[in-house]
């Protein structure tokens, strides 16, 4: 039987709480901070 890969849980740059992963999209559920490197639609909406 295969096991999971796992991998090393990331952190928020700016409070430090576990990031979530929301469709593909790093977020933190404490203060808001997105990934905005691995965001299309922050991306898009930047232009």
């Amino acid at each position: 039987m295969l096991r999971q890969p796992q991998h090393a849980a990331r952190r928020c740059p700016d409070c430090e709480a576990v990031l979530s992963n929301v469709q593909g999209v790093d977020a933190c559920p404490d203060c808001e901070w997105i990934d905005e490197s691995t965001s299309e639609t922050v991306r898009r909406e930047s232009r």
